[in-house]
């Protein structure tokens, strides 16, 4: 629900959120915003613009202030250059608000840590807390995408600024417990600072839908799903190799929901391996329309490629495929092999399609035995990783502080 941005604001502890990240298309920070507003915090969200949106809306009691325009490539200048517009704009706007509002903490949001620098201003006048959201790590990020000569000295300088993120933070949210040993293992950081709050989705602001293939025309397809940002290092190329190989074994069709820097990419590798007809490619989509398209699908992959950044991650989608009781394959990486075991999910080496390709035969072959995968893997998500268990820790971050 919109509603005017003048409309009436709860009165208890303020919060400031700042991301780099369109909203409400961000769906992950969208619910921990919502989750602090339903929790008796006033929320206001600093973020990117994207499409026609307003420059601020209302949306479910938040108040998303947007003030620099989403780019869609990842050409690092001009990246950069627009983290600095969107600090700047940042910065400028919450220095015009102070006369009428002084917020009790800044939630910040990575990437990029030096986001942080909008809010420690606000910290050393007024005593505001920060609470520094690690989604991902800087420096196995910077040393996972950019990959040219003297790229070392960028990542030694994000070590840099990962310690100074750190050491102006109150407390620290981490997306896994391997991460939190990546803070505490190179940081000088009291560990009951760092709090472990995973991606997980809100059943509560989440429906699952239902459709069926015959509603998309793929009546007898095996469809494989891939969903989220379109980046080179998520290894889609990867699935399309897969597809290929399998191709004339079985009815494969692979669907790829999302958007990113790298569409076109996958897309003119689709276009010269000549599979337009297995390969869809359907853009940004709700959450009713992604829902839609995950329960028609026979498998779900994650198929990141080895690197820095890939190996410590559990992304959200690991989770949004569980709750849609789907099998899962994804690339043997740390994060994950962690958060499910061999029974409750399959694993292929990261990059290999030979591998990839076994694996989904395997499923396509044996349905029971896949079904039993889905229910163990169901059951470790209710028991150790649903919303309600990550909700209650993000507050004990914030009351911590």
């Amino acid at each position: 629900m919109t509603q005017n941005i003048n409309s009436h604001r709860k009165k208890n502890h303020s919060v400031c959120m700042i991301a780099y990240r369109s909203l409400p298309k961000d769906i992950n920070r969208m619910k921990i915003a919502r989750s602090l507003q339903n929790n008796g915090y006033d929320v206001d969200f600093i973020s990117l613009n994207y499409g026609d949106h307003q420059g601020l809306e209302r949306i479910n009691d938040i108040n998303i202030i947007r003030v620099a325009e989403e780019l869609k490539t990842d050409n690092f200048p001009a990246v950069f250059i627009n983290h600095i517009v969107f600090s700047m704009k940042a910065f400028y706007r919450l220095f015009l608000s102070q006369s009428s509002k002084k917020y009790s903490y800044f939630h910040v949001h990575n990437p990029p840590d030096y986001l942080i620098l909008i809010a420690i201003p606000f910290k050393l006048v007024y005593g505001t807390r920060i609470i520094l959201d690690l989604h991902d790590m800087l420096p196995e990020a910077v040393e996972s995408n950019l990959q040219f000569k003297g790229s070392g000295i960028l990542t030694r300088t994000a070590e840099i600024i990962e310690r100074f993120a750190i050491h102006f933070s109150d407390a620290i949210i981490a997306t896994n417990s391997y991460d939190k040993q990546i803070i505490s293992s190179r940081n000088s950081v009291d560990p009951d600072k760092i709090f472990v709050v995973m991606n997980t989705p809100n059943l509560e602001q989440y429906t699952i839908e239902n459709a069926l293939k015959e509603d998309y025309g793929y009546d007898n397809k095996f469809i494989v799903l891939f969903e989220g940002t379109i980046w080179k290092r998520r290894g889609i190329q990867t699935v399309i190799d897969a597809v290929k190989l399998l191709k004339n074994t079985i009815p494969i069709y692979f669907i790829v929901v999302g958007d990113g820097p790298s569409l076109q990419y996958l897309k003119d590798i689709v276009l010269e391996k000549d599979l337009n007809d297995s390969v869809k490619f359907t853009g940004w989509v709700d959450l009713t329309t992604l829902s839609k398209y995950i329960s028609i699908a026979d498998v779900c992959v994650i198929p990141f490629l080895k690197t820095k950044v890939n190996e410590r991650g559990v992304p959200n989608k690991l989770f949004e495929y569980t709750i849609h009781d789907k099998p899962i394959i994804a690339s043997r990486l740390k994060g994950m092999a962690l958060t499910f075991s061999e029974k409750e999910m399959l694993f292929y080496e990261p990059g290999n399609a030979d591998d990839l390709a076994e694996k989904i035969h395997w499923c396509f072959k044996n349905p029971e035995k896949t079904r039993k995968m889905i229910v163990r893997s169901k059951r470790r998500y209710k028991e150790e990783y649903s919303w309600n268990k990550m909700e209650k820790v993000l507050y004990e971050c914030f009351q911590s502080v």
